[in-house]
């Protein structure tokens, strides 16, 4: 029979040991430490005002010591992903209670959620920033923590908030961030002056699904000295550190600079291109604007220019993933009719849009010619032909373009439908 919920252990959350437990009255409220950090904010971040509607007096993720608790917590069914405290009952209640003073275990998603609100609040708070930032790092190595998508949100907004350019590179290369994350520190990295490393490169360059053979057979522990002599060399041909150069290559602000709710701009700011956008937060009191910049479409060419220069021996696929391809019928039969459509960079205004397009392909390869330059390469079988006659109305008028049906080249002139070239 289960135990009979009880009313008096408001100690159990007084006297918790793990030192991120927010309770009603006696912590802020996520309102108030975040006004608070404002008032001496190095200018890291700027708040984006709450809603009209919204309570800055109440926070949710806050815990009522008066809500009775279960004085076990018997196996029951998980509360649902977004309930607060307030809306677990007795038993829920005290297994979160109970879980708290080991984090790193596995855990039910609601227990995860207002754990990692606290953790944001507390980076909010000078004397707990530091420990709540170490917290958020060592549970990206915990094994109950994976595959937390918000759990590598909120660890990169603790190292921007730090200013540690060593951290961010560390959330770069271990957490799962989403492509847009991904840009986004990699400007904060350039910001901060870090230079690229093999790991952050590496990790990049995998999250922006870059495709080249040798980054599909890159191997860590073998060839991360061989990238990073690449990066070396990379950055004696532009004459400057990568990530510092892709930030001086970026792109600014559609109108050169970003009003924001306190009146300031970017000009005024010092932190040139870069662009004040929401940032996502797990607490949904913790509204803030972050400076962004727009690095990928500068980096993501010269991280493709390093792994496409790696040697030729290193991209071949083994030869047993080759015959495996073969087997289940994703490698292309030498007597099968392909299409081969190549183009190199363009200054037209649909660049941007062509690559992404071609990105999309399964065919799909990015490579380096003779002359160190890139080019897209995309192999089609006639029953996708579809998708290359939406790529040619593009690149047909490109000097960079080419076509090879079987590999032989057939002139511009004689791709069209139905095309005797074509067959």
């Amino acid at each position: 029979m289960p135990a009979a919920p009880i009313n008096t252990q408001a100690q159990v959350w007084m006297c918790h040991p793990n030192p991120y437990v927010r309770l009603i009255e006696r912590d802020a409220t996520a309102s108030a430490a975040l006004a608070q950090a404002a008032q001496g904010s190095d200018g890291s971040f700027r708040l984006l005002p709450l809603p009209t509607a919204a309570n800055n007096a109440d926070d949710y993720t806050q815990i009522d010591p008066a809500l009775p608790l279960a004085r076990d917590d018997a196996a029951l069914a998980d509360p649902l992903p977004h309930t607060s405290y307030a809306g677990m009952n007795p038993a829920q209640r005290r297994r979160f209670a109970n879980w708290l003073a080991a984090p790193e275990m596995a855990a039910p998603v609601a227990f995860r959620r207002l754990y990692l609100a606290w953790l944001e609040i507390a980076l909010f708070e000078e004397e707990r920033r530091a420990g709540a930032t170490a917290e958020l790092f060592s549970l990206l190595a915990a094994r109950g923590w994976r595959g937390e998508s918000s759990l590598a949100q909120s660890a990169l907004l603790a190292a921007w908030l730090a200013q540690d350019g060593a951290l961010i590179a560390q959330a770069i290369s271990q957490a799962r961030l989403s492509p847009a994350a991904l840009g986004a520190a990699a400007g904060w990295l350039a910001q901060l002056g870090e230079p690229l490393s093999a790991a952050c490169a590496l990790a990049l360059a995998q999250g922006w699904n870059l495709r080249t053979s040798a980054l599909e057979n890159f191997d860590a522990q073998n060839d991360a000295g061989l990238l990073q002599l690449r990066i070396s060399s990379l950055t004696s041909t532009l004459g400057a550190e990568p990530l510092a150069w892709a930030l001086a290559h970026s792109y600014p602000s559609p109108k050169g600079t970003d009003e924001t709710t306190d009146g300031k701009t970017d000009a005024q700011d010092a932190r040139p291109g870069a662009v004040w956008l929401p940032w996502h937060t797990i607490h949904r009191s913790l509204r803030l604007l972050l400076p962004q910049f727009d690095l990928r479409a500068a980096l993501e060419p010269r991280l493709a220019e390093l792994f496409a220069g790696l040697p030729v021996a290193a991209a071949q696929p083994p030869p047993k993933a080759v015959a495996a391809g073969a087997a289940d019928g994703t490698a292309t039969p030498p007597s099968e009719w392909t299409l081969i459509l190549e183009f190199g960079n363009s200054r037209s205004q649909h660049y941007e849009y062509v690559t992404h397009l071609a990105r999309k392909q399964t065919g799909y390869q990015l490579l380096m010619d003779e002359t160190r330059q890139l080019i897209h390469r995309i192999r089609f079988r006639k029953r996708n032909l579809r998708q290359f006659w939406r790529l040619w109305a593009y690149v047909e008028s490109w000097s960079s373009t080419h076509v090879y049906v079987n590999g032989e080249e057939v002139q511009k002139w004689n791709v069209f439908p139905y095309s005797a070239d074509l067959r």
